[in-house]
């Protein structure tokens, strides 16, 4: 594994960044070499406009789990994108500043299969009460997806827009929150069955020390597609309810308190089967699919003593479950039945201590 990074900086307004990575692999006496490079020019044009054409290009060969997480390789991409930073606004403004952003991308596999256009805007908002807000209208293309079927077929997708929508403010006296929504076409139907999720998280401080929070998140995706087998694909009509809580409480100086709950329940009623034809259509398939609904929870509780400076003891109580069931039941009754989930339990102490010679 081998990265060469490059940064070039000519004057006060050019930016020019290079990324050079490579991986060699050796397996039971086989070898496997890959190699990728990104490339990024940014230039300020002053008065608030500036400019950024990015490429990157991996490998099919490219290990990328040696370099973090990336999401694939084999993947050449590019943008063009124009920004426009505004701060000079009214003082009767509820924004401090302002920018907006254009981007025109492409992305295709490292044979030249193009898999996705776009053109997307973005306005990114900062509010004088110290919060945020960003408002992001894509359009997608008509495309292609290789990896559907785990490499049986590859399937085109269809033209698409997304828009969402995210808002946070922080701690105004004994609150603070943050929401987002988003509505989107997906690859099968376009626009034609659009779905959602909406998200809102308050959080409340107790005191200076102590705060607890909730954050809820509901989605409906009308044509969800999940490979079954070979080139066999399944559309589910899908919608979930997703819980994340949680409790910071600082007792004193050396001493802390936390609890996180993360509780899921998913249904997924079937649609439809297809079968992605060598002309990469989906065909409907009479192959049997069978519903399913899905239960998670993830719980951990942890103390913390600090017993001298970078010593530490930790108690921590952790408990979780999955279940997968072949039926259809209410979202809303898998999100209840999910806090009875104990597939996993365990209680875990550890000691840190620092030893100075």
């Amino acid at each position: 594994m081998l990265g060469i990074n490059h940064r070039w900086r000519p004057d006060g307004r050019l930016t020019v960044r290079t990324h050079l990575v490579g991986s060699a692999i050796d397996q039971h006496g086989r070898s496997r070499h890959g190699g990728g490079a990104t490339m990024a020019i940014d230039y300020e044009q002053g008065g608030g406009w500036s400019q950024q054409w990015y490429a990157m290009h991996f490998g099919d060969a490219l290990e990328v789990n040696d370099f973090g997480y990336l999401p694939r390789n084999g993947l050449d991409y590019g943008h063009w994108e124009v920004r426009r930073r505004l701060v000079d606004l009214p003082a009767a403004s509820p924004y401090s500043s302002m920018e907006w952003r254009v981007r025109a991308n492409a992305t295709n596999n490292d044979r030249g299969l193009p898999l996705r256009r776009q053109l997307r805007a973005t306005l990114k908002n900062n509010l004088r009460d110290g919060g945020g807000e960003t408002v992001e209208l894509s359009v997608n293309g008509p495309g292609h997806d290789d990896l559907i079927t785990r490499g049986h077929s590859v399937m085109r997708t269809a033209a698409y827009p997304v828009l969402s929508w995210e808002r946070s403010r922080p701690r105004h006296g004994g609150w603070a929150w943050k929401a987002s929504a988003r509505v989107a076409g997906n690859d099968l139907s376009g626009a034609a069955r659009p779905g959602y999720k909406v998200y809102g998280e308050p959080t409340r401080f107790l005191s200076d020390a102590l705060s607890v929070f909730a954050g809820l998140t509901y989605e409906s995706n009308p044509e969800w597609l999940i490979w079954q087998r070979d080139n066999l694909v399944g559309s589910f009509d899908a919608t979930s309810l997703q819980l994340s809580a949680g409790m910071a409480w600082n007792i004193g100086s050396r001493q802390e308190f936390r609890v996180r709950l993360q509780a899921l329940g998913l249904d997924a009623d079937l649609r439809q089967a297809y079968r992605v034809t060598d002309r990469m259509r989906p065909l409907a398939s009479a192959d049997a699919v069978d519903d399913f609904s899905i239960r998670n929870l993830a719980l951990q509780v942890r103390y913390r003593y600090e017993l001298a400076p970078l010593s530490d003891l930790y108690v921590v109580y952790g408990r979780g479950g999955y279940a997968l069931d072949q039926q259809i039941a209410p979202t809303g009754r898998q999100f209840v039945d999910s806090f009875a989930l104990r597939d996993s339990e365990q209680v875990m102490v550890k000691l840190a201590y620092r030893f100075a010679l």
